[in-house]
């Protein structure tokens, strides 16, 4: 764990076919909700709406949203909070657009986009904030800087990352809750934390960017965010 590998996971290879992306995104959506993902994101942003002007609109990127399971949480949230929350959602693959759109009627304030975070299909400083959780841990250290000037590109106010935490620790537990699920999952799951970064790690990349107004913050379930407003 001295270091990230950068051995590719088979989901970032294959193309699965529709059922079994299905039970990979919901089990996934099943960890963000009862493992920390959710709430580290909400976290981040329950700060960030201190400055907030209640029922102001506020919209958001979301890059590579998966099964688009934070987004509509996010939304739920600021609805709660008496805000006009609108999420972006973006995502490479379609069928995780797909499970998305099935999983549960469409919020309103949620839109899904196919796009690629290389070349995003929006104008500069189009958003308030750009944010993604569990897609840095896909990327090297490259391509991870060129993501943040990119978000920061995007964002007029602010960004939020939210990822795994690579230790010992992070990897037992994931060995072990991936076990009785699909076999995709135990290989994908341990792999990601093998890949994920240090929060360390996270600083200097964000630095090397040009970020650094933002701070690394860690959260249960051996989760981490960068995060912070211009």
């Amino acid at each position: 764990m001295r270091s990230r590998i950068y051995q590719p996971e088979i989901m970032d290879e294959e193309t699965l076919d529709q059922d079994t992306a299905d039970e990979i995104y919901r089990y996934l959506a099943s960890v963000n909700r009862y493992l920390g993902g959710v709430s580290a994101t909400i976290a981040r942003f329950e700060a960030f709406s201190r400055t907030w002007r209640t029922g102001e609109r506020i919209e958001v990127l979301e890059i590579a949203c998966g099964a688009a399971d934070v987004p509509k949480a996010l939304i739920a949230w600021g609805r709660a909070r008496g805000f006009d929350l609108r999420v972006t959602a973006t995502d490479i693959l379609p069928s995780a657009l797909d499970y998305a759109r099935r999983i549960e009627p469409v919020d309103e304030r949620l839109r899904l986009v196919c796009a690629n975070v290389e070349q995003p299909p929006f104008r500069d400083h189009s958003f308030d904030y750009v944010t993604c959780a569990l897609f840095f841990h896909h990327l090297t250290d490259a391509q991870i800087i060129s993501a943040l000037k990119a978000f920061d590109r995007l964002a007029t106010r602010g960004i939020v990352v939210n990822d795994l935490v690579r230790s010992r620790r992070a990897y037992a537990w994931t060995w072990l809750f991936t076990k009785p699920f699909h076999p995709i999952l135990h290989h994908d799951g341990p792999l990601s934390i093998r890949r994920s970064l240090k929060p360390g790690e996270m600083r200097h990349l964000a630095s090397v960017a040009g970020l650094s107004w933002l701070s690394v913050q860690r959260h249960f379930g051996h989760r981490m965010t960068l995060a912070g407003q211009k």
